[in-house]
């Protein structure tokens, strides 16, 4: 937690932290990180305040963890922080690279507001729902749009227009609408993804 993160803490039983407190430590060696959970289970028990187990873990990650995983018959760890998932990968020269894609997590929550929206607003004109899921779209690739991001992005984006078009469907018991026909109305297109962040 740094000073830029403004975190308040309640004496009440049963207070749960904001996700500001989520914490990453990283550690060239094994040693110091299992020296850091014991100071910080220790400082933690100071205060009343415990660490859940399900939520707390050790796991091997960086430049040599696919190697040192591989000696043991296993993959190198993935976690997640701030929406994306973080993976160990290679670049196309085969050195080490860190991959971070939006968490399956992340995509849920946006897909679920996008379908509560179209809920709500079905009978909305279709230009006027094409410029709001336009808008949200976009603030969700302002943020997701990294290197390595697009093969999810573009599900994210398949996945709103088959939502809208069940909402269209249900607008009419008699008429069905095709992707043939939505191909080639001006009304129906969004804006695909690309990458806004290439060097982050």
């Amino acid at each position: 937690m740094n000073r830029e993160v403004h975190v308040r803490f309640c004496e009440r039983r049963g207070v749960r932290l904001p996700p500001a407190t989520l914490l990453v430590a990283c550690f060239q060696y094994q040693a110091d990180a299992n020296a850091f959970g014991r100071e910080l289970v220790g400082r933690m028990q100071e205060f009343g305040l415990e660490l859940k187990p399900e939520k707390t873990r050790l796991l091997l990650f960086g430049r040599f963890a696919r190697e040192r995983a591989a000696a043991h018959g296993e993959k190198p760890g993935t976690f997640e922080f701030l929406g994306f998932k973080h993976v160990c990968g290679l670049d196309p020269k085969g050195k080490f690279t860190l991959v971070r894609v939006p968490a399956h997590q992340s995509c849920r929550k946006f897909l679920d507001r996008t379908h509560e929206w179209l809920k709500r607003h079905m009978h909305w004109k279709r230009r006027d729902q094409q410029a709001n899921l336009a808008t949200m779209l976009r603030g969700f690739y302002q943020y997701f749009a990294l290197h390595h991001c697009e093969h999810k992005l573009d599900w994210v984006l398949h996945e709103v227009q088959l939502q809208w078009i069940r909402t269209l469907r249900r607008q009419s018991q008699r008429h069905r609408v095709f992707w043939s026909y939505l191909r080639s109305r001006s009304w129906f297109e969004l804006p695909y993804p690309k990458t806004l962040h290439p060097t982050v």
